[in-house]
């Protein structure tokens, strides 16, 4: 509990752009944050997505029915999940520490197995899939990734003292 009053002392007296001063958004944060750690990911990158797809918020459903903080589509993922079928992975994306755990393992599939996956490309295969170099959508995919670098800038500009605040506190 002290250290949540500590961390959330450190980041209401900067600058916030990405707004995630929020109680909801803050907690998510955290858990981003600690689960790149335990797995071994750049929390920078992880904090960047999730911010790109949801917002941080971790019920947020699109069109595409992508679900939660980090956006998985089910469709394309409840059997490399385990999942017995599409709509139990879409209940459980809904809830933070499923859908961060699973965004990371595809992330590591893709980093694995796909050569177009690799670096800033990443961002990419997160977006479009492994086929984004033949995708109709190839300019909004790109945009895309720009719009994940700018956010890991600006983490890192005004949120990098309490990313290693929480990073050294695990």
């Amino acid at each position: 509990m002290i250290v949540y009053v500590i961390s959330l002392l450190v980041i209401s007296t900067h600058y916030d752009p990405l707004h995630l001063r929020n109680g909801s958004k803050f907690n998510n944060l955290k858990k981003i944050i600690e689960y790149a750690h335990e797995m071994d990911q750049d929390p920078y990158e992880l904090l960047a997505i999730a911010v790109t797809e949801s917002g941080l918020n971790e019920k947020a459903y699109s069109h595409t029915k992508d679900s939660g903080l980090m956006q998985v589509n089910c469709k394309y993922w409840w059997k490399k999940f385990d999942y017995s079928n599409i709509q139990d992975c879409k209940k459980d994306m809904l809830f933070a520490d499923a859908n961060i755990l699973a965004s990371i393992q595809i992330i590591k599939y893709f980093r694995k197995n796909f050569k177009q996956c690799r670096g800033n490309n990443l961002y990419k295969c997160y977006n479009g899939g492994q086929g984004w170099t033949r995708s109709k959508n190839i300019h909004k995919i790109n945009r895309y990734q720009k719009k994940i670098i700018e956010r890991k800038h600006i983490l890192k500009k005004y949120y990098s003292g309490l990313i290693n605040y929480t990073l050294a506190v695990l």
